[in-house]
């Protein structure tokens, strides 16, 4: 994943199975992230679309202009980990590193 300032993480299932409910397992992986990430504390949320294939987006709030990069790169992660039968993209700007 290129170092990017995260806003938001789309999950899609693959074509042949839709994602399970998910909410138990998203709530359990945002606290795994706020015990490592202290400093966004409240600031992510998240949703499930209700029809199949029930999309997952995880997205911080309006009081959060995004997940650094090192924050972005370790939820990207758990979020593979939780969904590895879907694919985990990352939406945000692009974070130019300052030589």
């Amino acid at each position: 994943m290129k170092a990017l300032k995260v806003t938001a993480f789309w999950v899609r299932p693959p074509e042949e199975a839709p994602l399970p409910e998910a909410r138990a397992a998203l709530e359990s992986l945002i606290g795994s992230f706020y015990q490592a990430f202290p400093e966004y504390t409240g600031a992510l949320a998240f949703s499930q679309a209700p029809r199949p294939p029930h999309h997952i987006f995880v997205y911080v709030d309006r009081d959060c202009s995004g997940l650094l990069p090192g924050a972005g790169q370790f939820l990207h992660r758990l979020l593979q980990g939780a969904f590895p039968q879907g694919e985990v993209r990352a939406y945000g700007r692009v974070w130019l590193e300052r030589p």
